[in-house]
C-alpha cells in the first residue's frame, strides 16, 4: 500500500511538472512601455505608436480599410495605459513589418488609393525631428501611414501628394514606446510616474516646427495636479481651515515679440514651490508639462509660441495658471515702418496748422512716418508754381510745410510734405498726391485745366522730376477714377507707384486697385486716413506700411518708388511677402512656378486669419487660414499670371492688402546683332561696326550709353544714343581703326533703363586684323556691280585673307583680281585703258556677262565687255544671246544647270558631274583661242532674246579662260557665276559642293579640308585632344522635348563609349536617332566634348535606344571608363537636395550594397516627360531605395554625377512584400519539448504501475 501511494504520488508530481512546464509563473518584474529616441533603438518587439495628438493605431477593420484609433496615456517617457494599442514590429533588412493589436499584419492597398489592408509588408521607416514615420507604395503612388480626422482619427495609408496639399491636416509622425520588462524587488511599490523628466534644456523643444511642441503626446494641460508625478495628495484641510494654494508664476517678458534665442524666465514666491510649464505652437496641443530649471528660449523660425506655467508647493494645491503668447521678431532684408501718406491742414481744407499736424503725429504711438499733402491750388502764389522749381521762394505755405516736416524728423520719426493735385469733382479726373519734388503744379494752370489733356499733361510733368513719387488718391465715382486708368505708358507708370484702397471711412475696396493692375499700372496699395479734422495719425488704426532700408526721407521715397508697400487696417500687422525670392513690388520674368513665402505677425491678435493670393482679374488662386498670431506661410501657385498680391482678412474684420509681385519682367529686350562691314579687317584701316538693339516689349528701353571695347579697353563711347521704343529697334554705327595685328575681341555694352529699372546688355565680335595680301576689286563705276550678291564670295575670300572691295580710281595691284560685271552704261576710254594696263602687267580679270534680255534699254552688254576683251588682246568673246535649257534648269529655262567640266582646265580638273554648275540670266561664251571650262548639256543652247542677233548651237560654253601673251589671265562667264545663290555651302560635309563654289575656291587657291576616317567613340575618347574626329552613334539625349534635353547639347553613344556634342541647337532630335558627326575633341571642365564642325542625321535609318543595365556605383562613377555613357544605378538614399519650393529634387546621393556612393544630378528645367514637372520630393527620401538613369558627367567642380535627362527615370523601388506567415513564433521551442519529455516519462511510469497492479 505504501509503495502504491508513493508511486501515485510520484506520478502526480510528474504530471504537475508537465503542466507547470506549459505555463510561466509571474516573476518579480513589470512590463512597461518606454520611449525610444532613434532608429538604432528600433528592434523586434512590442510597441505603442502615439501621434502628437495622443492617438495610437489599434486594430485593423479590413472591410472599412481603416485602423481604429485608441488613446493611450503617456507620462514622461513611459506609457502607463496602452488602451489596446500594443503593436508588434519586426525589423527586416528593407524596413519593418507592422502587426496590429490582434497580430494582423497591415499593408497599403495595391490600387493607388487611400486605405489599409492585410499583408506582411515591409514599410520604410524614417526618424526625423524626434519622431518616426512609416512609408510605402500603393501601386505606384507613394503613401504614408497617417491619422485621418475624417475617419475619427483612424489610421490608413494616404498618398503623399494629398498629405502635402493639406499641410498639417493628416498626422503621420509617431513617438514609439517599446515594451520592456523592469525587475521589481518589491512588487507593487514601483512608481513609474516618478521617473525624472525635464532634465534636458528647457525651451529647446522647437515650436517652430510643423507640429511644434508635440514631441510627447497624450499629456494633460498645465494646471493639473502635477501631471506626470505620483506625489501624495495634500492632507485634507481640517474643518474651518483655508485651503492653501501655490503661488502664481511670473513670466518675463510677459509676452509679445521676442527674438529667436531671447530668454524667458519663470519665477514665483516661495522657495519650496516647483514651477512647471508647457509650450504649444497653436494654443491647443501642448507639450508635456516640464519642470522649469533654466530660462526658456525658442529657435529661429518658431513664428508663434503659447506658454502656460504654474507652481506646486508641498502641501498646497497647484497655483493659478499663467499664460503668455510670444511671436517671433522677424528680421527681414528690409525694415518695416508704419505710417500715413495723406492728410490735410488749414493750408487747404483741413483744420489746424501744418506745424500742429506734424507735432501731433510725431507723438502717436507706433507711427514711424506721416505725410501732409495739402491741395496745391490752396497755396499762396499757387499758379506761379512749377513742379521742377524750388517752391520755397514762391510760396510761404510751401516753405512752412517743408520746414514743419523737417522739424519733427529724427531717427525715430520722419515727416513728409508733398501736395495733392485735385481736380474738381465735376471733371471726374481724380486727385493725385505727389512727393519728393522741389515744387508743385495746380489744376488752374493752363496745361492742367482742360479735361481731355489734363491727366496726360500732369503725367508728363511728373516724368520731368527724377525721383518723384505719386499716388492715385481715393478713386471713386465722387472724386474721379483717372478716366478708368487709361493713358498708361511706361514713362507714366514709372512715376506713379501707389494707389489708395481706403480713405477717410477706412473701408477697404480693391475694385479700382484691380482695375489699375489689369490696365498695366505697377502700383502698390496704401491705406490713409485723409485727415481733414485733426487726429493726425490716430483717427483710426489704418496704416500704410513701407519696407525700407532705414527710417529716412530718402529711404522711404526709394521704397515707395519701388512699391515695397502694403495697406492694413491693423496698426501692428507685419507682412513680409516674397514670390520666387523677390519681395513685394518686384517685377520678375515670366515663370511656370510661383513659390510664395510670407512672414505674418500680429502680436495683439490671436490669429492672422485668412490669407488669399489674388491674381489677374481678381482671381483668388490660393488661400490658407492662419490660426496663430505669427507664421511663416509657404504656398505654391501656378505661374502664368501677370501679378500676384496677398489679401489678408483677420477674424476681427481688419483687412490688409500687399503690393503685387509682377511676372512681366520685360525681358524680351537686348542686342540683336553686332556686325562689321568687312570679314577681313586691315590694321589701321577704318571699319564700320554696327550694333542693333531690339525691343519686343510694350515699354520703351531708354538707352543711356553705348560703349565699344577692344581687347578689354574702352575705345569709343556714345551718351544717350536714343530710345529703343516698344516693339522697335535702335541701331548705331561706330567707326573704328584698330592699331594692332591679330585676333581681337570687340565688345559693345548698352546701358539704359526700363520703367526706371537699370538694364545692361552686351555682345562680342571677334575680328582678325591683318596686313592685306590680295584684293578682289569689283567695278562699281558703270552701274550694276553685283556687289550686293557677292557676300558668299567675300566670306570665302576672307579665309585666304583676300578682301572684296569696290574699284577705286587707283589701279588694282598686280596680285589683285579685277571683277567686272555687266555694265548699265558704256565704258569710257580711260577705264578701258586702266583694264588693259592691269592685264598687261600680269593681272587677272573676271568678266561676267548677262542675257541679252537685259539689253532692252539699247546697251549691248556683251558688246561693251567684248571691247575690254579686245583691248586686252584676248580672243574669247561673249555672245549676244541668252543661255537656254528647257529640260535641265533650276526653275526657269534661263537658269541653266550644267555639269560638263573640262578635265584639263585649271579650275575644273577635279570637278565631278554631280557638282552642278548654275548660271542665271546669262549668255553663252565663244572661247576663241582660249579654253572652255564649263559647257551646258546637250539640251543647252543660246537663243536670240532681243531679236537682233542669232541663236547659237548646242553644247553651249558657259565659262572659258584665256592666258594672254603678256602673262595676264582672263576668265569669261556668261553670267555672275560667283553670286550668293550659286555659292551655297552643302547641307553637310558629306555632300559635294556646287560647281560654282568649287571653281570659286580654286580661283582663290583655297583647298577644302579633307575630313578624317570614321572611328569609334571609344577611339575618339582615347585619342589626342584638339584633333578632328569623325564618329557615328545614336543619340542618348535629344532635343524633341524641352523638359528632357540639355541646353545646346546632346549625347551620342555607340558600343564603345559615349560623348557630349556641342553646340547642338537643332530641335526635334529624338532619343535613338543615328547621327554622324565631324568635330574637334576638347576638354571642358574635365569632360570630353566633341565640338561640332558638321553632322548628318540618318533619318532614313531606324532609331536605336540604349537601355542600360544596373551597375555598381563604383563603375557608374568611373568617368575614365564610362564618361558620356548612359548608366543606371540603384541604392539607398543617404542625402537629398530639394529644389526651390520643396516639391522637386536637384541632387541625390545613393549608397549601394558595396558601400559605394553615386551622385545623381537633376538640373533646373529637367522635368517628368509624363506631367512636365519635377515632383520627385514625394518619392525620394532618405533611407528609401531609388533607381536612377543618367549620363555620366563631371559637374562644375569636377565630381562625377549621373546627369538625369527625364525625372521619370528616377524611381523609388518599394520593398518586396513579405509572404504572410504565422502570426507569431513561440518564444522558444524548448518549453514544448520539455513538456513532451516529461509527459512521456509519466506515461511510462503509469504503465509500469498498472502492470504491477495487474500482477
Amino acid at each position: 500500500m505504501l509503495r502504491k501511494l508513493v508511486a501515485e504520488g510520484l506520478l502526480s508530481v510528474m504530471l504537475a511538472a508537465a503542466l507547470f512546464s506549459l505555463f510561466r509563473l509571474p516573476v518579480e518584474a513589470e512590463t512597461v512601455y518606454r520611449e525610444i529616441t532613434g532608429t538604432e533603438e528600433l528592434t523586434d518587439g512590442r510597441y505603442v505608436l502615439i501621434t502628437p495628438q495622443g492617438f495610437a493605431p489599434g486594430t485593423l477593420a479590413e472591410e472599412e480599410g481603416v485602423i481604429s484609433a485608441v488613446s493611450p496615456t503617456a507620462v514622461g517617457d513611459t506609457v502607463t495605459d496602452t488602451d489596446g494599442g500594443e503593436w508588434d514590429l519586426t525589423v527586416t533588412e528593407n524596413g519593418v513589418i507592422l502587426r496590429d493589436a490582434h497580430g494582423v499584419p497591415v499593408a497599403p492597398t495595391e490600387d493607388g488609393t487611400n486605405g489599409i489592408t492585410v499583408g506582411a509588408y515591409e514599410w520604410q521607416v524614417f526618424w526625423e525631428d524626434g519622431c518616426f514615420s512609416f512609408h510605402g507604395f500603393s501601386g505606384e503612388e507613394p503613401v504614408t501611414l497617417v491619422s485621418d480626422p475624417d475617419l475619427e482619427n483612424g489610421f490608413c495609408a494616404h498618398p503623399d501628394a494629398e498629405i502635402a496639399e493639406a499641410e498639417g491636416y493628416y498626422l503621420g509622425i509617431f513617438t514609439l514606446y517599446r515594451c520592456t520588462e523592469v525587475q521589481d524587488d518589491e512588487p507593487g511599490q514601483d512608481n513609474p510616474g516618478q521617473d525624472e523628466q525635464g532634465q534636458g534644456n528647457p525651451g529647446q523643444d522647437d515650436p517652430g516646427q510643423v507640429n511644434p511642441g508635440q514631441d510627447k503626446p497624450g499629456q494633460g494641460n498645465p494646471g493639473q495636479n502635477d501631471p506626470g508625478q505620483d506625489d501624495p495628495k495634500p492632507e485634507e484641510p481640517k474643518p474651518g481651515e483655508a485651503v492653501k494654494t501655490s503661488p502664481k508664476v511670473i513670466v518675463s517678458p510677459e509676452g509679445g515679440e521676442i527674438g529667436a534665442g531671447e530668454e524667458i524666465t519663470l519665477t514665483c514666491e516661495g522657495e519650496s514651490a516647483k514651477i512647471y510649464f508647457a509650450v504649444s505652437a497653436d494654443g491647443v496641443n501642448y507639450q508635456p508639462d516640464m519642470p522649469y530649471t533654466a530660462p526658456i528660449c525658442f529657435e529661429k523660425g518658431f513664428a508663434a509660441a503659447y506658454l502656460k506655467a504654474y507652481s506646486k508647493a508641498e502641501g498646497c494645491e497647484s497655483g493659478e495658471v499663467t499664460q503668455a503668447v510670444f511671436t517671433e521678431k522677424f528680421t527681414p532684408d528690409w525694415n518695416v515702418y508704419f505710417g500715413q501718406l495723406h492728410a490735410h491742414t488749414n493750408l487747404s481744407d483741413g483744420t489746424g496748422s501744418v506745424e500742429e499736424a506734424f507735432d501731433y503725429a510725431s507723438k502717436v504711438e507706433d507711427l514711424d512716418f506721416f505725410a501732409v499733402t495739402d491741395h496745391s491750388d490752396s497755396f499762396d502764389n499757387a499758379d506761379a508754381g512749377a513742379i521742377g522749381a524750388d517752391g520755397r521762394s514762391i510760396s510761404a505755405d510751401w516753405a512752412a510745410g517743408k520746414q514743419a516736416a523737417a522739424s519733427v524728423t529724427n531717427e525715430d520719426f520722419v515727416g513728409l510734405f508733398g501736395f495733392e493735385m485735385t481736380w474738381p469733382e465735376d471733371k471726374q479726373l481724380g486727385h493725385i498726391s505727389t512727393f519728393n519734388t522741389p515744387g508743385w503744379q495746380t489744376r488752374d494752370q493752363e496745361d492742367f485745366e482742360n479735361v481731355p489733356t489734363a491727366l496726360e499733361h500732369y503725367y508728363k510733368a511728373l516724368t520731368t522730376v527724377p525721383g518723384s513719387v505719386s499716388q492715385f488718391n481715393h478713386p471713386d465715382i465722387i472724386h474721379g477714377d483717372f478716366e478708368r486708368f487709361d493713358h498708361y505708358s511706361p514713362q507714366y507708370d514709372a512715376v506713379i507707384s501707389l494707389l489708395e484702397i481706403a480713405g477717410e471711412d477706412g473701408a477697404v475696396d480693391c475694385a479700382y486697385y484691380d482695375l489699375a493692375l489689369d490696365k498695366g499700372w505697377h502700383v502698390a496699395p496704401t491705406n490713409n486716413q485723409n485727415n481733414h479734422n485733426g487726429q493726425w495719425g490716430d483717427a483710426s488704426r489704418a496704416r500704410t506700411v513701407i519696407l525700407a532700408e532705414t527710417l529716412t526721407e530718402e529711404a522711404l521715397y526709394d521704397a515707395m518708388k519701388d512699391r515695397r508697400v502694403y495697406a492694413t487696417q491693423d496698426s501692428d500687422l507685419t507682412v513680409y511677402y516674397t514670390l520666387n525670392g523677390a519681395v513685394m513690388g518686384s517685377i520678375l520674368p515670366k515663370s511656370e512656378e510661383a513659390e510664395i513665402t510670407v512672414f505674418l505677425s500680429d502680436p495683439t491678435d490671436e490669429a492672422i486669419g485668412n490669407v488669399e493670393v489674388v491674381a489677374d482679374g481678381r482671381e483668388v488662386i490660393d488661400s490658407a487660414y492662419v490660426g496663430t498670431p505669427a507664421k511663416v506661410l509657404e504656398l505654391s501657385v501656378s505661374g502664368g499670371y501677370n501679378y500676384y498680391y496677398l489679401r489678408i482678412t483677420q477674424p476681427d474684420g481688419d483687412v490688409a492688402v500687399t503690393a503685387p509681385v509682377w511676372m512681366d519682367g520685360y525681358d524680351d529686350i537686348g542686342i540683336e546683332s553686332f556686325t562689321s562691314d568687312t570679314l577681313t579687317p586691315v590694321r589701321d584701316e577704318e571699319i564700320k561696326l554696327t550694333v542693333t538693339l531690339y525691343n519686343d516689349e510694350p515699354v520703351d528701353f531708354l538707352v543711356e550709353s553705348l560703349k565699344l571695347y577692344a581687347g578689354g579697353k574702352e575705345v569709343c563711347a556714345v551718351s544717350n544714343p536714343g530710345t529703343a521704343a516698344g516693339m522697335g529697334t535702335l541701331s548705331h554705327t561706330f567707326s573704328y581703326a584698330h592699331p594692332e595685328l591679330g585676333v581681337t575681341e570687340l565688345r559693345v555694352v548698352a546701358t539704359g533703363s526700363v520703367n526706371g529699372e537699370k538694364r545692361t546688355y552686351e555682345k562680342t565680335l571677334s575680328q582678325s586684323f591683318h596686313v592685306p595680301e590680295q584684293h578682289i576689286v569689283v567695278d562699281d563705276s558703270h552701274g550694276k556691280s553685283g556687289l550686293e550678291q557677292l557676300n558668299r564670295l567675300a566670306a570665302i575670300a576672307a579665309q585666304a585673307k583676300i578682301t572684296v572691295k569696290p574699284f577705286s580710281e587707283k589701279n588694282p595691284k598686280n596680285g589683285d583680281i579685277l571683277l567686272i560685271t555687266a555694265p548699265s552704261k558704256p565704258f569710257d576710254e580711260e577705264f578701258v585703258e586702266k583694264v588693259r594696263t592691269f592685264v598687261e602687267n600680269g593681272g587677272t580679270v573676271i568678266l561676267c556677262g548677262q542675257s541679252d534680255m537685259g539689253d532692252l534699254s539699247g546697251l549691248h552688254t556683251s558688246g561693251e565687255l567684248n571691247r575690254l576683251l579686245e583691248a586686252m588682246g584676248a580672243t574669247v568673246r561673249l555672245n549676244d544671246d541668252t543661255a537656254w535649257d528647257e529640260e535641265n534648269n533650276s526653275g526657269t529655262p534661263d537658269a541653266v544647270s550644267a555639269n560638263v567640266f573640262n578635265p584639263g582646265g585649271d579650275l575644273t580638273k577635279s570637278l565631278k558631274p554631280e557638282q552642278t554648275y548654275t548660271q542665271r540670266a546669262g549668255c553663252t561664251v565663244n572661247p576663241g583661242k582660249g579654253t572652255w571650262l564649263v559647257k551646258g548639256r546637250d539640251t543647252t543652247h543660246g537663243v536670240d532674246a532681243d531679236g537682233d542677233g542669232q541663236d547659237t548651237g548646242e553644247n553651249a560654253v558657259l565659262l572659258a579662260c584665256e592666258e594672254l601673251a603678256n602673262g595676264g589671265n582672263v576668265y569669261v562667264s556668261g553670267g555672275l557665276f560667283l553670286a550668293d545663290d550659286a555659292m551655297k555651302e552643302p547641307d553637310n560635309v558629306w555632300k559635294s559642293v556646287s560647281g560654282n563654289l568649287a571653281i570659286g575656291e580654286a580661283l582663290l587657291k583655297i583647298e577644302r579640308a579633307a575630313y578624317p576616317e570614321l572611328v569609334t567613340i571609344g577611339e575618339m575618347r582615347s585619342g589626342k585632344d584638339e584633333e578632328v574626329y569623325h564618329i557615328r552613334g545614336w543619340a542618348t539625349s535629344g532635343t524633341s522635348r524641352p523638359g528632357n534635353s540639355f541646353s545646346d547639347t546632346i549625347y551620342l553613344q555607340d558600343d564603345t563609349g559615349g560623348v557630349e556634342l556641342e553646340p547642338f541647337t537643332e530641335d526635334g532630335i529624338e532619343v535613338g536617332t543615328p547621327i554622324e558627326v565631324v568635330g574637334r575633341k576638347e576638354i571642358s571642365s574635365g569632360n570630353v566634348v566633341l565640338k561640332i564642325i558638321d553632322y548628318d542625321k540618318k533619318l532614313d535609318e531606324p532609331l536605336y535606344n540604349y537601355t542600360p543595365e544596373t551597375t555598381s556605383n563604383k563603375d557608374a562613377m568611373d568617368y575614365d571608363a564610362n564618361g558620356g555613357r548612359l548608366m543606371q544605378v540603384e541604392g539607398k538614399v543617404t542625402d537629398v537636395t530639394y529644389a526651390v519650393g520643396g516639391k522637386g529634387v536637384s541632387r541625390i546621393t545613393l549608397k549601394d550594397g558595396n558601400g559605394d556612393f553615386a551622385e545623381i544630378l537633376i538640373e533646373n528645367g529637367i522635368v517628368s516627360g509624363a506631367d512636365g514637372k519635377n515632383n520627385l520630393a514625394s518619392q525620394v527620401k532618405r533611407g528609401r531605395t531609388v533607381r536612377a538613369i543618367g549620363i555620366l558627367h563631371l559637374d562644375s567642380v569636377g565630381r562625377p554625377v549621373l546627369r538625369v535627362r527625364n525625372c521619370d527615370e528616377v524611381v523609388y523601388v518599394p520593398p518586396v512584400p513579405v509572404s504572410l506567415g504565422s502570426r507569431r513564433n513561440p518564444r522558444t521551442g524548448d518549453l514544448i519539448w520539455i513538456a513532451v519529455g516529461v509527459m512521456a516519462l509519466s506515461g511510462i511510469a503509469l504503465a509500469v504501475l498498472l502492470r504491477k497492479k495487474k500482477r
